[in-house]
């Protein structure tokens, strides 16, 4: 076993915040490793300071997952520690309450092109006398789906608070 190895790893975790006691277990860990697989710590982690960085980088926030449009984030340790894990400052509000993909915009604007497309298609080429109900018709479509759009955002806007 190459104590070199850990006490370059060690102080690099120091020196990146890491609590006392998390470097003394996780060099301890490592070394208990290596004692039974007999490795060599540079062949199976790497350089110190590399894997010193990316042991540290993992308390972050990263992606864990998505469902359909929208992505979340987990914190690996939280995972790991459960309530043990709370934050020692609390994040900010976010600037937006909703965050929608690309995708939904994308969606949204191909939807209304398409319902430009068909109104102004019916209106050129429909007989005259449906013209009017035809219009009448997509705009009370239209006013009733920003009404429910509208009551929607509003009510889950007062859950919010």
């Amino acid at each position: 076993m190459k104590t070199a190895y850990f006490d370059e790893l060690a102080g690099r975790l120091r020196d990146s915040g890491v609590p006392e006691d998390e470097v003394t277990g996780t060099v301890d860990d490592l070394a208990a490793y290596l004692a039974e697989s007999g490795a060599d710590p540079d062949d199976e982690f790497g350089p110190p300071e590399e894997f010193a960085a990316r042991l540290v980088s993992a308390e972050g926030w990263e992606p864990g997952g998505s469902r359909r449009d929208y992505g979340y984030f987990k914190r690996p340790k939280a995972a790991g520690l459960g309530v043990d894990a709370a934050l020692r400052v609390p994040p900010g509000m976010p600037a937006r309450r909703l965050f929608w993909s690309r995708r939904l915009y994308v969606f949204i604007s191909c939807y209304f092109g398409f319902w430009i497309a068909v109104c102004v298609g019916w209106v050129a080429f429909a007989p005259a006398e449906s013209r009017t109900r035809f219009l009448i018709g997509s705009l009370v479509g239209l006013v009733t789906a920003a009404i429910v759009a509208g009551v929607t955002i509003w009510r889950g806007a007062r859950r919010s608070e």
